[in-house]
């Protein structure tokens, strides 16, 4: 993964996200409008504000992922996404993109929600940074372990050694042993 850029946005981009907005069926604002159809002047207020709040947004970008971050006090707002639309399934990025662009003493997490206050349109994926460096979140680990080398867990029942990967260590099954030691 290479270093973060910034970007500039241009007009063009603003212009191709206001098209994008313009072009969706009144359905689609319902749900920003209480559930009712928004008249064509709110539609257009609603655009203009969302492409305000967009182009207002620093945003970074490497070879895998495109980066938005917003203010929101007490917090830092990551928006990541990978270039290539799919999804992102590795922590240690989020952990590297959280380092690079905010700074290696602050805390973030992800957010599961509520389903009322789910959003899902993309694969997307939102870190919210303190933006305080000392503050510490009142969960989690008090101290620092990390392995040079992720453990992978075998999960087989029969105690088979689990595929060799080349980044990982095995752990032996422990699920297979577990009812034994309780056995006694």
């Amino acid at each position: 993964m290479t270093p973060f850029t910034q970007v500039i946005r241009n007009v063009a981009e603003c212009q191709m996200y206001r098209d994008v907005l313009l072009a969706q069926p009144a359905e689609f604002f319902r749900s920003f409008f209480g559930g009712r159809l928004p008249s064509p002047y709110e539609k257009m207020h609603y655009i203009e504000h969302a492409i305000q709040r967009m182009t207002s947004l620093q945003v970074y970008q490497n070879d895998v992922y495109r980066v938005e971050i917003a203010n929101h006090p007490p917090f830092v707002h990551l928006d990541i996404r990978r270039l290539d639309g799919q999804s992102c399934k590795e922590w240690r990025d989020f952990q590297r993109i959280k380092n690079e662009l905010v700074g290696p003493d602050f805390e973030a997490v992800e957010l599961f929600p509520a389903e009322s206050r789910l959003v899902d349109t993309a694969n997307q994926y939102h870190l919210w940074v303190h933006a305080d460096p000392h503050y510490r979140f009142p969960f989690g680990f008090v101290e620092r372990f990390v392995l040079p080398t992720p453990l992978r867990y075998d999960s087989s029942v029969r105690g088979e050694a689990a595929p060799p990967h080349e980044n990982n260590v095995v752990v032996d099954n422990l699920a297979a042993r577990v009812p034994q030691a309780l056995a006694g």
